[in-house]
């Protein structure tokens, strides 16, 4: 199975989650860890197993975000014979939000419109985010078509279990999402508007599930001030091609 995502969360832990992120398979869904060198991964084989769409590690403990939004902390302990990190519990911390759904709406005999959901965690300014993407998408056929983007973005509210929704980023912020690796940084930094999320068509099961309507690029920018999309690095790109990935200098 495929690995999703791949976290060094500490000098000694190592996180990842696998399985198709696909919604028909993702019963095989399931998150691993080990120290960093190891021979070997540990699992909790007999967890029920979810459909993970991503994971965090946000002030200490490791965090997972499922499709249907639930948030789930993720404790590890030590197994006593080999010293080696092992998940001892998954726990709830927040409920879904039952707000959302996605519904098939037929326009005409050859075409209908749906929508499409991608959700990823990033720590931004010391607070966990959740930002929910959703792909509005025409259905001609047996083909999904992905077109327009429109983004919500909640913070995690640990104390009271609850997602908050959120309307800016902050003057000063700037998200980087991506299904490998996602992150806020300071756009003064590197002199750039703040208030933006880039985002990439960089899923694997795009390849399999949509076609598009631009094929020009991977990268594009939403405003959360105006609530547009732009393409800010035109470029050939084409979606059979290798997923995109974004590269951040160290720290």
């Amino acid at each position: 199975m495929p690995i999703n995502k791949l976290l060094l969360c500490s000098p000694n832990l190592v996180a990842a989650f696998i399985g198709s992120s696909l919604a028909n398979a993702g019963r095989n869904s399931q998150i691993l860890v080990c120290q960093p060198g190891a021979s070997s991964w540990s699992v909790r084989a007999y967890d029920k197993c979810k459909l993970f769409e991503d994971m965090a590690f946000y002030r200490g403990k490791l965090y997972a975000l499922t499709h249907d939004e639930n948030l789930l902390v993720v404790n590890i302990s030590q197994d006593p014979n080999t010293g080696d990190p092992q998940i001892s519990q998954i726990g709830q911390v927040i409920k879904d939000d039952p707000t959302w759904s996605s519904v098939l709406i037929p326009d005409d005999d050859d075409t209908s419109t749906t929508d499409k959901k991608k959700l990823y965690l990033v720590e931004s300014c010391g607070v966990l985010l959740m930002v929910r993407r959703k792909v509005c998408c025409r259905v001609v056929g047996k083909t999904v078509v992905a077109g327009q983007n429109e983004f919500e973005v909640f913070k995690a509210d640990l104390e009271n279990s609850r997602w908050v929704n959120v309307t800016t980023l902050g003057d000063d912020q700037i998200v980087f999402l991506g299904r490998p690796c996602s992150k806020a940084v300071s756009a003064s930094q590197y002199g750039m508007p703040g208030d933006q999320i880039f985002f990439l068509d960089d899923v694997m099961e795009n390849n399999k599930e949509y076609a598009y309507e631009e094929e020009t690029t991977s990268v594009s920018v939403y405003d959360m001030r105006s609530a547009e999309v732009s393409s800010p690095l035109p470029m050939a790109w084409k979606h059979e091609m290798i997923s995109a990935t974004w590269l951040f200098p160290l720290d």
